[in-house]
């Protein structure tokens, strides 16, 4: 009978490590960006809080911004899931009022210091329009489209531009604190820009 041969160890960090390592640092960006600017947090910073090396860092995140977004995407995403259950109109009012809510707290400034990162590095912009931006614009412009082939849009209502005229108002205020990101804004917004762009009245 032929002797087993010794069990071949496993290179690398076993799964549960890697998400405990995971975990630790989206921690830490999250901690950290709470003191200071996303222009100001560096990679070092991280990996010490974290208690992990600079290259395990790189190895998943080449930069900063994009360890940055990962955190955003990782924590800050899932609050702005698809409302369901809602009508066209509801579900963007429900949006917008929960970006707000978002941008009120501890997300709003990270938010805002990548999209400054993001005017001198193109690379960041195209990477916060393509994991950020476009997946909830994508959503909320098919809901608006739904929307108008139901009927409840006029037909000549171009969905693009609502999302638009709507979200951009938000970033808008966010980054040039032109007025109150309030949830009052955020209702008047909503009804401001679908005015005369409904064939029906609004739900009561």
């Amino acid at each position: 009978m032929k002797k087993r041969g010794r069990p071949v160890p496993r290179r690398g960090r076993p799964p549960s490590d890697m998400a405990v390592s995971h975990a630790a640092i989206m921690d830490a960006v999250y901690a950290l960006l709470q003191k200071k600017s996303v222009r100001d947090l560096t990679m070092e910073e991280v990996a010490k809080r974290a208690k992990v090396g600079k290259p395990t860092l790189y190895k998943w995140w080449p930069t900063k911004a994009t360890l940055v977004l990962a955190m955003l995407c990782e924590r800050m995403a899932p609050n702005l899931e698809k409302p369901v259950g809602l009508n066209a109109e509801e579900s963007l009012r429900v949006r917008v009022r929960r970006l707000i809510d978002a941008f009120n707290g501890p997300f709003g400034p990270i938010v805002a210091g990548l999209v400054a990162e993001g005017q001198s590095e193109l690379a960041v912009q195209r990477a916060f329009f393509d994991r950020w931006v476009s997946p909830r614009r994508s959503a909320t412009i098919a809901d608006l489209q739904r929307a108008k082939d139901a009927g409840e849009l006029r037909v000549d209502v171009e969905p693009e531009l609502l999302n638009d005229s709507i979200f951009g108002a938000i970033y808008y205020r966010l980054l040039l604190r032109s007025g109150p990101l309030t949830r009052r804004f955020g209702e008047e917004l909503v009804e401001q820009v679908l005015r005369g762009n409904r064939t029906r009245a609004p739900h009561s």
